[in-house]
C-alpha cells in the first residue's frame, strides 16, 4: 500500500513513538498486513487460487488495515501529519454476497467432514 510507505517515510514514529509499545503494536500489525498480502498475491498465481477467494482473503485484509490504521489514528501520541496518513489508509472493503457463498460453498464447506480428531 503506497500509502503505508509514504508514512513510513515522511511520518516515521518519532523517539517517544519508538518506546511506546502500543503505538508500535498498531505499527506492527499494518506492516505485517502489507507482507502477508504481498505473499498471498504471489503465491495465488503459484497454487492457481480462485480469483473469488484472494478477493475474498483481502476482504477481511482490508478490513484489518482500516482498523489498525484507524487505532494508530486514535493514539494519543500520533501527530498530525500521521493522523492524515492513517485517514488516507483506511478503505471500506468490497463486499460481494455471490463471492462470499461462492468461497463459502467451494472452499470451506466443501472440506466439511474431511478432517477428524485423532482419539
Amino acid at each position: 500500500m503506497n500509502v503505508f510507505k509514504d508514512f513510513l517515510v515522511k511520518a516515521s514514529p518519532n523517539e517517544s513513538q519508538q518506546r511506546d509499545t502500543d503505538f508500535l503494536m498498531a505499527m506492527g500489525e499494518l506492516f505485517a498486513l502489507v507482507v502477508y498480502g504481498q505473499l498471498i498475491l504471489e503465491n495465488s498465481k503459484v497454487y492457481e487460487m480462485d480469483d473469488a477467494l484472494v478477493d475474498q482473503i483481502f476482504d477481511f485484509m482490508v478490513r484489518d488495515f482500516s482498523k489498525f490504521a484507524l487505532q494508530l489514528y486514535g493514539k494519543p501520541g500520533s501527530t498530525a501529519e500521521q493522523m492524515a496518513f492513517c485517514q488516507r489508509m483506511m478503505r471500506t472493503a468490497v463486499a460481494d454476497e455471490m463471492r462470499y457463498r461462492k468461497v463459502w460453498r467451494e472452499h470451506v464447506y466443501a472440506l466439511k467432514d474431511i478432517y477428524e480428531m485423532n482419539p
